[in-house]
């Protein structure tokens, strides 16, 4: 058993992008990382913790190695901070739609990726800080969970991403290939409310390195609608991931529209290291 969380949010105006990432497994395990990047070829920060958690731990008020989350009103808000050498956050976070189950859409959720994943765009209030550098966080970021067994051994490649304006617009893209087969997820949110995604037409742009540095895409959901998602990154990490396919997963931090309204997202790739 495997329960992965993670927090985003990006902010074009200061060319920064910031994630936490959390996991644990049944046998008391749990790691994270905590990255903070821009423009420049290394990110700002990238902290990585390891260890393990008592019995009994769970997920509404959690403290590890720096990071604590207490979740008092679940599937809705959640407060996350972290503080440890020369980073700070505090990321404090509330729903602009309902918790989204990637089974509800038409290609559901595959069981080499998890038993269930839910995704969620919400209203960010807070702060980083890197060193002397503090950039507030008073607008809209993203975060999920997945749990069950992920067999990383399976898939060949995946696009995930996510976009959001001001006004309160959000996109949810996940497109994966595995055992020849293609599959979508997500959701298009306006007004509160969330509707699943059919499929998605998609382009991606990389450099020589096979860093992202664009994607366009048209996701159609469930009920005729299509929306026009651009994604252009402006800074990219790569996440250390010591796992036995060599596996390479790399986040770009972006500027974005959505039909044609600004706004800033985050576009991961998953490939294979071979």
């Amino acid at each position: 058993m495997r329960d992965s969380l993670f927090w985003e949010m990006v902010v074009p105006e200061e060319q920064l992008g910031m994630q936490v990432y959390l996991y644990l497994t049944d046998a008391g395990r749990a790691g994270y990382n905590v990255v903070v990047w821009g423009p420049d070829p290394e990110p700002l920060a990238l902290h990585l913790g390891s260890g393990r958690l008592p019995d009994g731990s769970d997920f509404d008020d959690l403290v590890f190695d720096g990071l604590t989350l207490r979740q008092p009103d679940p599937l809705r808000s959640c407060v996350l901070t972290y503080r440890k050498d020369d980073v700070a956050l505090e990321f404090d976070f509330r729903g602009i739609h309902q918790a989204f189950s990637y089974h509800a859409n038409p290609d559901g959720l595959p069981d080499w990726f998890a038993q269930n994943r839910m995704e969620q765009t919400g209203r960010v209030r807070g702060y980083v800080a890197v060193g002397d550098r503090r950039v507030e966080l008073n607008g809209i970021g993203h975060r999920d969970h997945s749990w069950g067994v992920r067999d990383w051994g399976v898939p060949q490649h995946w696009k995930w991403f996510v976009a959001y304006t001001r006004s309160g617009v959000a996109v949810n893209g996940w497109i994966w290939i595995a055992k020849g087969e293609w599959g979508f997820a997500g959701y298009v949110s306006r007004d509160g409310r969330a509707v699943p995604v059919a499929t998605i037409d998609h382009h991606a742009d990389y450099d020589v390195a096979m860093r992202q540095k664009r994607l366009t895409a048209t996701l159609t959901d469930i009920e005729g609608g299509r929306t026009e998602v651009v994604l252009d990154a402006f800074g990219v990490v790569e996440l250390p991931t010591h796992d036995p396919m060599a596996t390479v997963i790399r986040e770009a931090a972006c500027a974005a529209t959505i039909d044609g309204e600004p706004g800033a997202g985050q576009f991961e790739t998953h490939w294979v290291g071979s």
